[in-house]
């Protein structure tokens, strides 16, 4: 690439401007033989000529056409770039991989992302949704910059609370409540932790995890679903149940509640990159565990 100095270009719009070489000199305070020489030395450099000199002055060749064009988007550019500079602090922008668990995805994830949008609209986010133990493992070997992960995973992560929500046992009608053992039990896919504490609550009120009733899920809605419809009873985490019309009674663990935390995790050499930041920015004051 052969670089244009900014006079050079100044001249060639001069030229284009006034098609003679005196009053294109006048135009920019500067000789004519001074200008002749910059033209000459311009030409050499970019070997081949940019106006044809004929007794009614000069006019640009088809080179000196298109070099003049090209100097006009130049110039054009540079003033948008100055004046972009001059409005001061420019928009946060870049590309953020965001993980996400899949129930979390479907429930809570929407609204932060329009709060994102609104605030930040030049943030590009890719985004990943799995289950939780999926989106830890990718942002333990960097696939990810965020995770949104529900349950409770060991290892070198930055994290933050972002939901606590209550487990609740949900059935169609309060009269379902009292006949569990005679209902199926609802039951889904989930993380080791969550599922160990929701056997620990099976036993400790002598309900059995698994019986010739039992009917298995793969979703935390379907799950919902089929209990509205009196198909049986589940252990369902608050988050699903903001449009459930059925029985519904929150839970205590070891005389403690009965609860789901979600989190917001990242790597610890990413804590305080402006993009990371901008999304903690848009995030909700951390919550307290419901008592």
């Amino acid at each position: 690439m052969i670089p244009i100095d900014p006079k050079e270009i100044e001249l060639l719009l001069a030229l284009e401007r006034t098609h003679s070489i005196t009053r294109a000199a006048e135009l920019l305070f500067v000789n004519q033989s001074s200008l002749s020489k910059r033209l000459q030395q311009l030409e050499r450099r970019l070997q081949t000529k940019l106006v044809i000199r004929s007794n009614q002055g000069v006019r640009l060749s088809p080179a000196g056409t298109l070099a003049v064009k090209t100097a006009k988007q130049i110039e054009h550019l540079t003033t948008e770039l100055r004046e972009t500079l001059s409005q001061g602090d420019l928009p946060l922008q870049g590309t953020l991989n965001l993980g996400c668990s899949i129930n979390y995805a479907q429930y809570g994830l929407p609204d932060l992302l329009v709060a994102l949008r609104q605030q930040y609209p030049q943030i590009h986010l890719n985004i990943t949704i799995d289950y939780s133990r999926s989106i830890f493992q990718q942002l333990q070997i960097g696939n990810l910059d965020l995770g949104i992960v529900r349950g409770e995973f060991a290892g070198p992560l930055d994290k933050r609370l972002i939901a606590s929500e209550s487990i609740d046992l949900v059935c169609a009608t309060e009269n379902d409540r009292h006949r569990l053992n005679e209902l199926s039990y609802i039951q889904r896919k989930t993380d080791y932790h969550f599922q160990d504490q929701m056997n620990r609550w099976l036993t400790d009120n002598q309900l059995p995890a698994i019986n010739h009733q039992t009917i298995t899920v793969d979703s935390l809605s379907s799950c919902v679903a089929f209990v509205a419809h009196g198909l049986g009873w589940a252990l369902v985490p608050e988050i699903a149940l903001h449009h459930f019309k059925g029985y519904r009674e929150r839970l205590t663990l070891a005389g403690q509640p009965f609860t789901r935390q979600t989190y917001l995790m990242t790597r610890p050499a990413l804590k305080g990159t402006p993009l990371v930041d901008a999304f903690h920015s848009i995030l909700p004051p951390s919550p307290i565990d419901p008592g």
